[in-house]
């Protein structure tokens, strides 16, 4: 046996036995203690995202419309995800709750599989250690106590990333995108080359006009976009304006939709002159390798956390993505990206940070803070980003600068 199958067998026993320990555990005084530490109140039954999917097959079969009026869903949260989780829920017979259990141990055990795999590729003290406090940090509890697919997503990515098969790569993050919208972001990984780019256009426009019909749905039967504490995205910083606004006494925000768009529109603008600068830089290299494992990482984990800021309202557990862009940025040490490691390990850990406040006020000053950071994070990353925009506008698309 092979040194490199010892070290993967290890891994694969690491990440089975804590799936299992949470499993097992999960309803139990501990991780309850757990929780609460971290200052994530548990809800019961346990993983309660994942309970709305396990009921679809009850309420459809029933004649009542998931996204209007989700009957059977403990909290009756109405269902904001594509249709075909119906059938994996009906098929996979989740609604059988051994057969539920085991569908989560599967899928915590491939995420925790797939961090050991990060670290592994990494082969950097540094990166590991970094990648370790974030898989322990406030958003990956909250993501494993919730037991959402985002778990899942970050599986399938990875997998799509460490694959150099294009076909491959493209059916994994067509999936992806069926189950969840904000994968298709991540077919840019695989933009290298013109042909590989009109082939993932191609896909893009698929899955927009598969989940064209419900693409409301997705979007205002998500309680994130709503909420402005453990979100991050433009559209929570606005929602967050309004509540400061509430608490100071002040009234320009609310019910003001036309504000809301100009500040939006205003956004795009800054965001689109920003990307368009450091483009243009001359400083910047376009001897890019998007073969190279931690690129692939670096453009999915970015793409998803950079894109779902601009258009989406995304509550902190998907910011377990950002596991995904560590090894390149400490493989690429500058100031910039030890500059967005510290943001990454205070994005993450928000949940716990709003602990310390105790009053209202605090909380609201808290909450600008983290935002700040969440959002001093986004255009870091995003300049870092641009790198391989570069590369695919002047080598890819093959237009001189």
């Amino acid at each position: 046996m092979t040194c490199l199958s010892k070290k993967i067998i290890l891994e694969i026993f690491i990440a089975i036995s804590i799936s299992l320990l949470v499993i097992l555990y999960s309803d139990s005084l501990i991780f309850s203690y757990i929780f609460k530490i971290y200052n994530i109140t548990h809800l019961e039954p346990s993983f309660a995202d994942i309970r709305s999917y396990q009921a679809l097959p009850l309420t459809v079969d029933n004649g009542f419309d998931p996204y209007i009026n989700h009957v059977y869903d403990p909290w009756k949260r109405p269902f904001n995800l594509p249709i075909i989780w119906y059938y994996i829920s009906k098929y996979l017979n989740l609604v059988n709750e051994f057969n539920f259990k085991l569908f989560i141990f599967l899928y915590i055990s491939s995420f925790i599989f797939c961090v050991t795999r990060i670290i592994s590729i990494s082969k950097n003290i540094i990166s590991s250690f970094i990648i370790i406090l974030v898989f322990l940090s406030s958003s990956t509890i909250l993501a494993i106590e919730r037991g959402n697919t985002d778990i899942l997503i970050f599986s399938i990515i990875f997998i799509a990333c460490a694959i150099n098969n294009f076909y491959i790569s493209f059916v994994l993050i067509f999936f992806a995108s069926i189950l969840k919208l904000y994968p298709i972001f991540t077919f840019n990984i695989n933009f290298d080359l013109k042909k590989k780019v009109i082939i993932s256009i191609t896909g893009i426009f698929l899955i927009f006009v598969i989940l064209f019909k419900n693409l409301n749905n997705f979007f205002y039967n998500t309680s994130s976009s709503f909420d402005t504490g453990i979100t991050y995205g433009f559209r929570s910083i606005i929602m967050g304006l309004s509540k400061v606004e509430e608490r100071l006494g002040l009234d320009l925000l609310s019910k003001n939709e036309i504000l809301y768009n100009v500040i939006y529109i205003s956004f795009l603008i800054f965001i689109s002159l920003f990307i368009f600068y450091f483009i243009r830089k001359k400083n910047y290299t376009n001897n890019i390798d998007f073969i190279d494992t931690k690129n692939r990482l670096f453009i999915a984990g970015a793409s998803i956390y950079c894109f779902s800021y601009i258009f989406f309202s995304s509550y902190d557990y998907r910011l377990i993505f950002l596991i995904l862009i560590i090894p390149y940025l400490v493989n690429n040490f500058n100031l910039s990206n030890k500059i967005s490691i510290f943001f990454i390990l205070i994005s993450s850990n928000s949940i716990l940070l709003y602990s310390v406040a105790d009053t209202p006020y605090e909380y609201m000053y808290m909450g600008i803070f983290i935002h700040l950071c969440k959002f001093f994070l986004f255009l870091f990353i995003l300049r870092e980003l641009t790198k391989f925009l570069k590369v695919l506008i002047y080598d890819v698309l093959l237009i001189k600068s």
